[in-house]
């Protein structure tokens, strides 16, 4: 995306936001924000830090099976590169791709097996998010309200469990991708050249490996099942303590009436947002309307809302982007110096070159 794009997009969120502070009564805001207790914050930042290493971890559990060797904390690097791309870009496709380049850094082969383990990832992360999101709206309404806002969460359920469905229908008959792939690597022709290599043959052939080990990997990880479901239940988890951090912020500012469960739900619609291409980085100004909505929804009311909302943003901002950017680059300079050694050890000596 050009600059001035990501410049345009962020105007739109930067003014979105300040229409809904000003809406929100920024004196009443003001107000709660100056009150709050330190001590919950920063046990809401330390709550972030602990679901990033879960949302890690659960991909870790799914590389054995992928072919990708590596270790845990290489495993927390690379997940934490890819947010750092999801806090500063507009999408995060391109998050999900630098996972997968890093991944096949340290994998048997192409990109095959570590493309199979984000999938996975993300599918489970997509189940374990019905599976927390269902739960607190049964819980919290049950399953005969009829709230306009809980009919919306529950269709939006089923269309994520439909959705989910329909990706690992082709993520297992992955022929038709292939089809694809091939299609449009044809017509891109040479600027794949670099990333595939040789002619049109050649780059089929690069295809077909990547969808074959694709494919492997996908029956390896299937026949894993107490990995998989060791990683739902961690990325359930994870779900549970993104509630708890705004759980904790509302308790920073004395506010007491709204239970996790009714947060969950609020945390469910943010999800959903938040994975819409809009093009504004960080979904700013987006992302807050839809979640100072849903609290007052909910019956909290609007200044705390919005207060909640811009606090919990600036946690997850204070704690995330210069965490997980400082963490991308020792990973980034880490792989450099690798790379270099590797070339190094494989490097003939200066008489034999002469030769």
């Amino acid at each position: 995306m050009p600059p001035y794009k990501k410049l345009a997009g962020l105007a739109v969120g930067l003014l979105a936001l300040a229409l809904l502070v000003k809406v929100a009564n920024p004196a009443a805001i003001a107000k709660y924000v100056s009150h709050l207790n330190p001590y919950y914050v920063v046990a809401a930042a330390a709550t972030e830090i602990i679901g990033g290493v879960l949302y890690s971890f659960a991909w870790f559990i799914l590389f054995k099976p992928s072919g990708v060797k590596t270790s845990i904390r290489q495993a927390y690097f690379m997940t934490m590169g890819s947010l750092f791309l999801i806090y500063t870009t507009p999408t995060g496709i391109a998050a999900e791709a630098m996972r997968i380049q890093m991944a096949k850094k340290h994998a048997e082969g192409d990109y095959g097996g570590p493309a199979a383990s984000v999938v996975v990832h993300r599918l489970l992360y997509a189940l374990g998010f019905v599976t927390v999101a269902g739960a607190a709206t049964a819980l919290v309404y049950g399953a005969l309200s009829t709230s306009p806002l809980i009919r919306t969460v529950f269709y939006t359920l089923i269309t994520t469990l439909v959705l989910v469905s329909v990706v690992l229908a082709i993520a297992v008959k992955a022929n038709m991708l292939r089809g694809i792939t091939k299609w449009a690597a044809s017509k891109l022709g040479p600027r794949l050249g670099k990333l595939f290599g040789g002619g049109e043959a050649q780059q089929n052939g690069v295809i077909d490996r990547a969808f074959d080990n694709f494919q492997l990997a996908l029956k390896k990880i299937s026949k894993s099942p107490a990995r998989v479901l060791s990683s739902y239940a961690v990325i359930s988890v994870r779900w549970i303590l993104v509630s708890v951090v705004a759980l904790l912020v509302m308790d920073a500012i004395g506010y007491h009436g709204i239970s996790i469960w009714a947060i969950m739900i609020v945390m469910m619609i943010a999800e959903i947002v938040s994975t819409t291409p809009i093009g504004v980085p960080g979904m700013l100004g987006i992302l807050d309307a839809a979640i100072i909505g849903s609290y007052t929804a909910l019956g909290v009311p609007l200044p705390i809302a919005a207060a909640t909302d811009l606090l919990t943003r600036v946690v997850l901002y204070l704690v995330n982007i210069p965490l997980t950017g400082t963490l991308f680059y020792f990973y980034v300079r880490k792989s450099g110096e690798g790379n270099e050694k590797a070339a190094e050890v494989h490097e003939p000596p200066a008489s034999v070159a002469v030769r």
